[in-house]
């Protein structure tokens, strides 16, 4: 690890609210098989060994896939013995909403006067006892000062900088998108470009569209019955599409009639994971193809159950919303079976309770969209590989992003769709569409 004398890093530090309007460095992309880091927009604060405060912003926390930045004030900071009290405020100059804004400290690392044969200290985890929750913000927004403490620091004589480094979590939506034409729509896909893929029950097509041509979207499909799942493979760019049947039709531009796959039993959502590989739900469980032939399904729930939505991530274990009965639950498959996700604590968890959709993401996070019955309830949460939620929109964020009153019902989600740059597409049972990325 790089150390930095005491007069480098006070110089990175002033120099923190300019670097962060444009965004720090993009941190390695993690393998889909670790979990994934809590992310966000970091700031740092910088206390002198006797407690002084030497830099503390503002910042201009970058925004991704926004034009202006989400702006942090740190004020009326004190050190008494180990600890640090201030009060934090955040600005959105972004145009988008932002939802589920959360604060918090990461780590603390003292730097200290050389002395021969001593080591430098390596940075120590330090967190608030809980984060800061600072909820929603329209654009042009602000929350009120929020008061924080956290200890303990390593202060002292020999001490000459102390920097804390913190982040702030959450997402930015976009507004939304109405498309032409999608009635009763039931399903979502992408391909890299960032193109759209809406499968339509009430028109019995498949339409292709742009976040700019969602007023004149083309036609991508027209089944031979009104499609129940749609999911493109990217490699070739073979358009699937479920009618409810054993029968999955397989479109390609300039083919005038689909080809076709039999899977042996009515199926209705379709999914291509990363490596290509087609996955439909048959009632109670998914199967997998291997070129033109269908395997058997693996069951996710007890006879009499429905997979209502699934999707695999880069190794290939599947996750699915199962309804069964009342109750519905994410389900992860296993060597040993299916069994229930565990969620971890913090705020968007509740999406696990009344899940309606899920997909993962290319960082191997997972997205799941819930039906909430109170405003303060998660419609959308993004989770860690172990379920742990890193971020989430409730049902009045949604309300608010579609310019409802904050305890207005809202139209439920219909199906989820990753397009490019950690950005996420959602669908919602109206017809409209809008993106939503982590901060």
């Amino acid at each position: 690890m790089v150390r930095l004398s005491a007069r480098l890093a006070l110089a990175l530090l002033a120099a923190a609210p300019f670097a962060a309007a444009v965004g720090p460095p993009a941190p390695p992309r993690p393998a889909p098989s670790e979990a994934a880091a809590p992310g966000g927009q970091a700031f740092a604060l910088a206390l002198g060994g006797n407690g002084s405060v030497l830099a503390s912003g503002p910042y201009a926390l970058r925004v991704p896939g926004a034009e202006g930045p989400l702006r942090l004030e740190l004020a009326r900071l004190a050190v008494d013995g180990a600890q640090v009290r201030g009060e934090a405020r955040l600005t959105n100059d972004s145009r988008s909403l932002l939802s589920g804004l959360e604060l918090d400290f990461r780590t603390v690392t003292p730097t200290v006067r050389a002395v021969p044969g001593r080591t430098a200290p390596e940075p120590a985890p330090l967190s608030l006892s809980r984060p800061l929750s600072l909820g929603e913000l329209l654009p042009g927004e602000a929350t009120p000062f929020v008061p924080f403490e956290v200890a303990p620091l390593p202060l002292g004589e020999d001490v000459t900088v102390v920097v804390l480094l913190g982040a702030v979590t959450g997402l930015a939506a976009s507004p939304p998108i109405a498309v032409e034409g999608a009635l009763r729509p039931v399903a979502l896909d992408a391909d890299r470009s960032g193109r759209l893929y809406v499968a339509t029950a009430g028109v019995g097509r498949v339409l292709r569209l742009t976040a700019s041509s969602a007023a004149s979207p083309g036609e991508a499909a027209r089944p031979s019955a009104p499609p129940t799942g749609v999911a493109l493979r990217r490699r070739d760019q073979a358009l699937f599409v479920a009618t409810g049947g054993p029968t999955i039709e397989v479109h390609r531009s300039g083919r005038a009639r689909p080809a076709t796959l039999d899977a042996g039993r009515p199926v209705t959502l379709l999914r291509v994971d990363t490596s290509g590989v087609l996955r439909a739900a048959s009632g109670n469980g998914v199967l997998a193809f291997d070129e033109a032939n269908a395997g058997p399904p693996a069951p996710f729930g007890p006879d009499g159950a429905e997979v209502l939505s699934f999707d695999a991530d880069a190794r290939g274990r599947v996750r699915a919303v199962i309804r069964n009965g009342e109750t519905r639950q994410v389900v992860v498959s296993g060597t040993a079976g299916a069994s229930p996700l565990a969620a971890g604590r913090g705020l968007g968890a509740d999406a696990l309770l009344s899940p309606r959709a899920l997909r993962f993401a290319s960082d191997g996070t997972m997205w799941v969209a819930a039906e909430p019955t109170t405003p303060e309830g998660a419609a959308l949460t993004r989770f860690s590989p172990d379920g742990t939620p890193l971020g989430t929109l409730p049902r009045l964020g949604l309300a608010l992003l579609l310019g409802k009153d904050e305890d207005a019902a809202v139209p439920a989600i219909v199906d989820l769709a990753p397009g490019p740059d950690g950005l996420l597409w959602v669908l919602l049972e109206s017809g409209a569409l809008f993106g939503v990325r982590p901060l």
